[in-house]
């Protein structure tokens, strides 16, 4: 097998500097960055990596396939992500926290989309949740506009990021009018009444229509969304995340997988503990196991996609490079700018 082992937020922002990775010892990651053939990379995210991977614009058309991978079913329409967030004022800013941070429950779900679909009905825009973190927009016509993923804009102000373009204005007028009726929502008022975030704007991003993208993959293993959809449109074997790498060890030889590992916590929060506990788990059941399915034979080779806002590595580490024992492990922060 060969495998391709996406993992995102594996390194922290430049900005962050060496201190969440300092003295944190993950022996069989670094064994795969310090002997491994590598080339350091641009920042990129999940959702641009993906689309990259499988030959989709670079304007991010993904909102039909990650519907999919949700169990909806885009059909031919043209769908948006409008994933409910919270807009902070911060002096003369707004800064965006990601539903990962709201834990808005089914109800306030559906009542929230139900407001949303009552005003921009006349529009002939319809939004739908089929899950309460990820909320999409149906809407009759291609849009023009230059969007940003949801994670990329987390933790950080709006203002370089709204909806540009051809499309640009008509979609920063959906996005004020959303504010406007979630601001209003009793449900808000509950929730912060309950010392919750109120849900007061949805981030609208990566419209398109979905299609079938390219492969290069035999079999995709993920529970992340995106990934699954894209697999899902583009015939590729879709199977879900396991909680280690023992099960890919028993694939048949010769299939090419790309495991999308989506195991560590946003680094936009700055919650290092939690990360530094995510990267521990990581590499007990991940990278360990795989490190050994190279010496066993039962992985040809193994390319790590890791990733960063800032910069990231993808690095191939096969039987031959166990060889390479002059190439001394480093410790993480290393590998930071």
């Amino acid at each position: 097998m060969n495998c391709h082992l996406l993992v995102p937020d594996l390194f922290w922002p430049a900005a962050a500097g060496s201190a969440p990775i300092r003295d944190i010892r993950v022996p069989a990651l670094q064994t795969i960055l310090a002997r491994g053939r590598g080339t350091r990379t641009a920042g990129s995210s999940l959702e641009r990596w993906l689309a990259s991977a499988f030959a989709l614009p670079e304007s991010l058309p993904l909102a039909p396939y990650a519907l999919r991978g949700d169990g909806g079913e885009p059909g031919g329409d043209v769908w948006s992500h409008a994933d409910p967030v919270h807009l902070k004022v911060h002096g003369n800013r707004l800064i965006l926290a990601d539903a990962s941070r709201l834990s808005v429950t089914a109800d306030e779900t559906r009542d929230f989309v139900a407001a949303l679909n009552q005003q921009f009905a006349p529009e002939h825009i319809t939004f739908a949740a089929p899950h309460s973190q990820r909320w999409y927009a149906r809407m009759t016509e291609q849009s023009e506009a230059s969007t940003v993923p949801t994670t990329e804009v987390a933790g950080r102000s709006i203002d370089p990021f709204v909806p540009a373009g051809e499309d640009g204005a008509r979609w920063r007028r959906i996005f004020n009018e959303a504010q406007m009726i979630l601001h209003a929502h009793p449900h808000n008022a509950a929730r912060e009444a309950a010392g919750a975030l109120p849900v007061n704007s949805v981030w609208l991003w990566g419209a398109g229509r979905g299609g079938k993208p390219a492969s290069a993959y035999d079999v995709v293993w993920a529970d992340h969304p995106l990934a699954s959809g894209l697999a899902a449109a583009s015939g590729t074997t879709r199977r879900a995340l396991p909680n280690s790498a023992v099960p890919l060890l028993k694939e048949p030889g010769g299939k090419s997988a790309l495991v999308v590992a989506a195991l560590l916590p946003s680094t936009a929060y700055g919650d290092v503990a939690a990360w530094r506990e995510a990267l521990l788990e990581f590499e007990r059941s991940w990278c360990a196991p795989l490190l050994a399915g190279v010496a066993g034979k039962k992985v040809r080779s193994l390319t790590l996609h890791g990733l960063g806002p800032d910069f990231g590595y993808d690095v191939e580490y096969t039987r031959q490079d166990q060889l390479r024992l002059w190439r001394r492990l480093k410790p993480l922060h290393a590998y930071a700018p």
